[in-house]
Parts: structure tokens; C-alpha cells; sequence
């Protein structure tokens, strides 16, 4: 569909009592990876390579280079396209996965678009071919491509073209669309980002998405897949992700320190029972405390804080027209 022309109904936004009606019924249950032991070969391990031949080693200011764990992030989404004709990657930064699907095999056609030149992109594939533009505003007709992909971009969108960019996304996808963003980042959130995705935002922005945790030792990663044709989504061999509390294992304590406190007494040692006793009861206190931590409410009542901020934040350029 040319630029201007009327959006099919596939691309116009989901009302808000619609998208409440869908999220309500869905769940966030998701599948995990764990991206420390993801292994990073084939064409992502080349890429990796090119890019440290033509700038060295990872620099202490990173202008658009990958993070360790970045790297086995991509080889896995890579992993998850399925093969096609044409792909799409929009906000492809420097460019390392838009290399890494043009030197897959996979498409015959490979295109990038990002308002946003960073210094070290570079194209090491004639199938590249890469616009400026940003993702409200893509340039292609509808249904054009097997596979969208959009990594680390939507924390990014500022609200008032975060429901466009997503319907242009769905709009020029006539297949598999993959999108990445951060999973529940802490507050305060990095200083470039606008939105947080806790797991009702997920549920609520992509209903319909299938959810896998991209685990690392900070801050995870949740990639969402979105079939715009229809069809099932691929089986996959990942376990499912499940952070709910775990029975408690120090059950059998009181029972030892009993047996304990019996054993002094026999032993006429009253003081020794007294202190185990005080002991006992301070692990009791702090397993308490563990269990009020486990609840997050003091990270929720920031992560509210941290929302609000951002609100006044945003409503406060829109009253000064910036």
C-alpha cells in the first residue's frame, strides 16, 4: 500500500474496550531460553566477527555495538525466522542483525529501516536494502513480508505513535512478526526508554502473541511472536517460565533445633537452649522479610512512581509542543 493511501482494516488500531475484552481472556504464560548458555555459531558467529575485524574489541561507550549477551539474543531470533522470501527488520541500529539475516540464506530480499544512522552501520550483503524511515511510517504495501522483525525498538516509541508503529508493523507482515522488548526492567528505567513492559502490558498490547523469556542474569528480555496469516505457531522444545514461589525447605529447622535445645538441657546448659532460641526466631523474621520482598509491592509501588514521572514527563513536552 503506498504512503497516504487508506490503511486496510488489519492496520487500524484496536479499540481500547476490544483490546481490554482480548487481554482479559489471555494469559502470560511463556517458554524460557537462557541466554548465558545459548550458543552463538553460524552466521551470528560470523557477523560477530566481521564487526570486531572492522572496529576491534567492544569499546567503553558502545554507539550502537552489542552487548555480550546481545549476540546470542539475535542468534536465537534468527533461529525462530521462518524462511521466505522477504525480510523486514525495523530499528536495525548498526546493523549487526540485519547482517546476520542477509548472510543467512534464508530470503532473497533483505530490508532494514531506522530515522536513526548510527556510526557504526555497515551492510557486508548487496541483498540489504535499508531506508530511513521510522515505524509509523513504513513505506511498504500491505502484506509485503514473510517475516518482521522489531528488537529493543517499542520501549523506544513514544505513546502518542506506540499504537501506530504497532499496526504497521502487523500491516506490511503477511506472516511471522517478532518483536523484543525489555521484561519488567527495574525502575528507574534507562534514560532513553518511555514505556515499561510488565507482563500485563504484554498480555494487553499482544493478545494474541506467543511469549518467551530470554533469560539473563540482568535484566531479561521477552520476545513475542505474532502470526499474521493464520497459522499455528511451531511447536518448541524450551521449558516454561515460572517464578512462583517455592515451598519453603527449611521446614525440618524447629524440629532440629529442638533436638538441639534437648541436648543442652540434658547437658544443664539453659543458656545455650535461650540463644538457639533467639537464633530460630531471627530466621523466622528474615524469611518473613524474604517472603514480603518475594511480593515485590515495594517494586511495584516504584514502578507506579516511575510511571507517573513518566506521564507528567510526557504531558508536560505535549503542553510546550515539543
Amino acid at each position: 500500500m503506498p504512503v497516504g493511501a487508506v490503511p486496510s482494516p488489519r492496520s487500524i488500531a484496536i479499540t481500547e474496550s476490544a483490546r481490554k475484552q482480548m487481554s482479559a481472556a489471555a494469559e502470560f504464560k511463556a517458554s524460557v531460553v537462557e541466554m548465558k548458555t545459548y550458543p552463538v555459531e553460524g552466521t551470528a558467529i560470523e557477523v560477530k566477527k566481521l564487526y570486531e575485524g572492522t572496529y576491534g574489541e567492544v569499546p567503553e561507550t558502545l554507539n550502537g555495538w552489542f552487548h555480550r549477551d546481545d549476540w546470542p539474543r539475535t542468534a536465537y531470533v534468527l533461529s525462530r525466522m521462518d524462511d521466505g522470501e522477504r525480510a523486514l527488520d525495523v530499528g536495525v541500529g548498526a546493523g549487526q542483525f540485519l547482517n546476520m539475516v542477509a548472510l543467512s540464506g534464508k530470503y532473497s530480499g533483505v530490508y532494514g529501516a531506522d530515522p536513526t544512522r548510527f556510526g557504526k552501520y555497515i551492510e557486508y550483503s548487496d541483498l540489504i536494502h535499508r531506508t530511513n524511515d521510522g515505524i509509523d511510517k513504513l513505506p511498504y504495501p500491505d502484506d509485503h513480508f514473510d517475516v518482521v522483525t522489531c528488537m529493543e525498538v517499542l520501549e523506544h516509541i513514544p505513546e502518542e505513535i506506540f499504537t501506530a508503529g504497532l499496526a504497521e508493523l502487523r500491516r506490511v507482515c503477511r506472516g511471522q512478526l517478532l518483536m523484543t522488548v525489555p521484561f519488567e526492567e527495574p525502575e528507574p528505567i534507562s534514560k532513553t526508554h518511555v514505556r515499561r513492559f510488565e507482563r500485563q502490558d504484554v498480555v494487553d498490547n499482544f493478545p494474541d502473541g506467543r511469549y518467551t523469556i530470554l533469560n539473563r542474569w540482568r535484566m531479561p528480555w521477552v520476545l513475542i511472536e505474532e502470526r499474521m496469516d493464520g497459522k499455528p505457531f511451531a511447536p518448541l522444545d524450551e521449558p516454561m517460565f515460572d517464578d512462583t514461589p517455592k515451598p519453603k525447605t527449611a521446614a525440618a529447622k524447629p524440629a532440629a533445633t529442638a533436638s538441639k535445645a534437648t541436648a543442652s538441657k540434658a547437658t544443664g546448659s539453659k543458656a545455650t537452649g535461650s540463644k538457639l532460641t533467639v537464633e530460630q526466631r531471627r530466621i523466622e523474621q528474615l524469611e518473613a522479610t524474604v517472603a514480603r520482598l518475594k511480593s515485590r509491592r515495594s517494586v511495584r509501588t516504584a514502578d507506579w512512581a516511575g510511571a507517573q514521572a513518566r506521564r507528567v514527563k510526557q504531558a508536560a513536552k505535549r503542553r510546550l509542543g515539543k
